[in-house]
């Protein structure tokens, strides 16, 4: 998108993406008839800059020499071809003002206004939002446009010149693909591209209103008691995001502890002091498994679900659940965030992803990372006293989180021959403790797992998915009934997933792709709930590898924690 350089009156460089509107805008003098990229204009802005306005009488030769003085900057950047002709405005009435104003009225603009509050946007999401509303994509940059005229929101390019280098302004990544344009030298961000492209020759929208305006009303009808250890975890949550001390926590729980639940009551308080919230998660299988539970216990209040399977991708509402992908789409957005699963794929390691939800923070907001598997990053900023700790060791039903096993296997565990007697004996008894969650470390071994194990429980109602599984959700959805007696999955259904009566499998649990948090994480999908409150989880391996011996040693730990505390029964 391509923006025309406007001369206004008082000798400052602005910007209109439409040539009909630099015509009818009774500020501008004179435009350049050759559209250019934002980030050429900003270059002219920042050389052209003057310390003092222009007076009025001796407007035309200074008028003149600053036209000369862009058209230089212009031709440095090797545009021999480009025709750079200035077309001057004659000085209208403020019919063009006045004719806003009643836009502004108009409905489609109300609506626009109210769904991208505090949005980061991209051409392509605007003209996606121009669908939805069934209008225009010119109404829709007019729509913008108007809002960064007055003040309410900003272009900016949407990756930027730094220096010898680029970096894209949506995900921060410096690490982009440079390439021959028209304009020279040009870039685009790959980090980012699932959700959009990002290139130099290319913008985003940023609004830069607040989500909330002021504070709400909110019904909330927590449908559970909390326990002593989620009450302790709770208080001292509030505590965090109430104080004007530390911007960041860590909120370490055992598996299926109900970290989420103990977060609700300070939602709730910070939604009626007027605070815009954000319950982000790496995967949107968590953020399905949070839905369900915040519109039981905020009923009527509006969410704004975004997961890169969402199929309404703008609605209003004052609390957001979002996958990390899908956060880069906000800027400035949020008092209070909780990072669900910080440590997880895709976020663990993605600097794009981190960026991105920093930036998604307004200033002195506050963030709490939740997780049962903290990282050594986590940890080592508690150590050092740069994020608060709070610990929640104990699972509402107050008995310990069942320890995994270790069985060795002498065979190697290959899913496209029979399968070994031994470890289906131990799959049938599992079977009669409740359903089979069977987890392997390829997606390759998925569909060989299911036809071995199909054929030597024929009477069995077998499937499995992973991350790629058209069937993904719906499958996901029938395993949530209760209706498989056993199911191969990658790691796709390591967190945020209560299954009840689930039995855990780990197939080839010394696979270097399983490290201790993703198996302490598999292994707490067991006994997660007051029904079925036990269970078993076996590694099976030929090797016991230091993974499977920290993964052990981590939930040993939190019994122990727990046991201490009073907050289990031995």
């Amino acid at each position: 998108m391509n923006f025309f350089l406007t001369l206004n009156k008082n000798g400052d460089v602005s910007f209109s993406p439409f040539q009909e509107r630099a015509k009818l805008d009774a500020n501008v003098m004179s435009y350049l008839s050759t559209p250019l990229p934002l980030a050429f204009i900003q270059v002219v802005q920042q050389q052209s800059d003057r310390r003092e306005p222009f007076s009025f009488w001796h407007k035309e030769p200074k008028q003149k020499d600053l036209k000369l003085k862009i058209l230089k900057i212009l031709k440095a950047f090797g545009w021999d071809s480009f025709d750079f002709t200035w077309k001057e405005v004659s000085l209208t009435s403020s019919i063009h003002q006045v004719r806003m104003e009643e836009d502004q009225e108009d409905e489609g603009r109300k609506v626009f206004n109210r769904l991208v509050l505090a949005r980061q946007l991209s051409i392509g999401d605007l003209h996606g939002l121009a669908r939805t509303l069934r209008i225009k994509d010119e109404a829709i940059i007019n729509f913008a446009h108007f809002n960064v005229e007055q003040g309410r929101a900003q272009w900016v390019p949407a990756v930027k010149r730094l220096g010898s280098g680029w970096q894209c302004q949506r995900c921060g990544d410096k690490n982009v693909e440079e390439w021959p344009s028209l304009y020279g030298a040009a870039a685009t961000c790959r980090s980012c591209e699932s959700i959009g492209s990002s290139t130099s020759l290319n913008v985003l929208y940023r609004d830069q209103r607040l989500l909330l305006d002021g504070p709400s009303e909110v019904l909330f009808r927590p449908h559970w008691v909390l326990t002593e250890a989620q009450r302790l975890a709770s208080e001292q949550v509030l505590e965090f995001v109430q104080a004007p001390s530390l911007e960041t926590a860590l909120l370490w729980a055992a598996c299926g502890a109900g970290k989420t639940e103990v977060c609700f009551p300070s939602a709730a308080w910070a939604l009626k002091q007027g605070k815009s919230v954000l319950f982000a998660a790496p995967r949107q299988d968590v953020i399905n498994d949070i839905l369900p539970r915040l519109k039981r216990d905020f009923p009527d209040y509006p969410f704004q679900v975004l997961t890169g399977t969402s199929s309404v991708k703008f609605k209003a509402g004052g609390m957001v659940l979002a996958t990390t992908h899908q956060v880069l789409r906000f800027w400035r957005a949020f008092d209070v965030i909780f990072m669900d699963e910080m440590d997880a794929f895709p976020y663990h390691g993605s600097l794009a992803l981190e960026w991105g939800l920093n930036h998604a923070l307004r200033q002195g907001g506050k963030i709490l990372y939740l997780t049962a598997t903290p990282s050594p990053k986590g940890l080592k900023a508690v150590q050092q006293g740069k994020m608060r700790l709070i610990r929640l060791p104990a699972r509402h039903h107050r008995k310990p989180i069942p320890v995994p096993s270790w069985e060795g296997s002498l065979h190697l565990l290959d899913p496209k021959g029979c399968i070994d007697l031994e470890v289906a004996s131990q799959i049938d008894s599992l079977r009669a403790q409740g359903p089979v969650l069977v987890f392997v470390p390829k997606i390759s071994w998925v569909d060989p797992w299911i036809k071995c194990l199909q054929r030597r429980f024929p009477d069995w109602c077998i499937n499995g998915s992973y991350s790629a599984d058209q069937g993904r959700l719906a499958k996901i959805e029938r395993l949530r009934q209760g209706e498989f007696d056993l199911f191969v999955s990658t790691t796709i259904l390591e967190r945020g997933i209560t299954l009840p009566g689930i039995q855990v499998v780990v197939l080839a649990a010394d696979h270097p792709v399983f490290d201790e948090r993703a198996l302490v994480q598999m292994a707490g999908r067991v006994g997660r709930t007051r029904e079925n409150p036990v269970g078993k989880a076996i590694f099976l391996a030929k090797h016991m590898t230091p993974a499977i011996r920290t993964a052990i040693q981590w939930i040993e730990e939190q019994n122990r924690l727990a046991l201490e505390l009073g907050l289990i029964e031995a």
